[in-house]
């Protein structure tokens, strides 16, 4: 399935998505342009975000990468909310599940080739699939 470049690239607040001719899409991590601090909002947007990358044909190799020289700098633990509460435990988790899912759809696509890294720092990278 080829997704719409306009429905999902500019869709999410805190992650920049980028790809080449060749089919590299390189998704940055940011808050405000800036190193990204993790938020339920972020949380969210992942979930969606790796749906859409891992349903869009045309993306061949997948980099996930910070700005400004770090992945994450820090987690804005009140933006879950109430954590003890049920429901938002629940929906923390499902969008938990759904993203490592998503991951996984990216990674192991058995009707393409696909590479999936992380770029840790500048001059790290951990490969999770060739």
């Amino acid at each position: 399935m080829q997704t719409n470049l306009e429905n999902y690239f500019t869709a999410y607040s805190n992650l920049k998505l980028m790809r080449d001719e060749d089919g590299v899409l390189v998704v940055q991590f940011h808050s405000n342009g800036g190193p990204l601090t993790f938020t339920a909002e972020v949380h969210t947007e992942v979930v969606d975000a790796f749906y859409r990358i891992s349903q869009d044909r045309a993306n061949k190799i997948v980099i996930l990468t910070g700005t400004g020289g770090d992945f994450m700098t820090g987690v804005d633990w009140a933006s879950f909310k109430d954590v003890s509460d049920p429901d938002v435990w629940s929906q923390i988790h499902d969008e938990g599940v759904q993203v490592l899912e998503n991951i996984a759809n990216i990674a192991y696509s058995g009707d393409r080739d696909h590479s999936f890294r992380l770029n840790v720092t500048a001059a790290h990278k951990m490969v999770l699939r060739d």
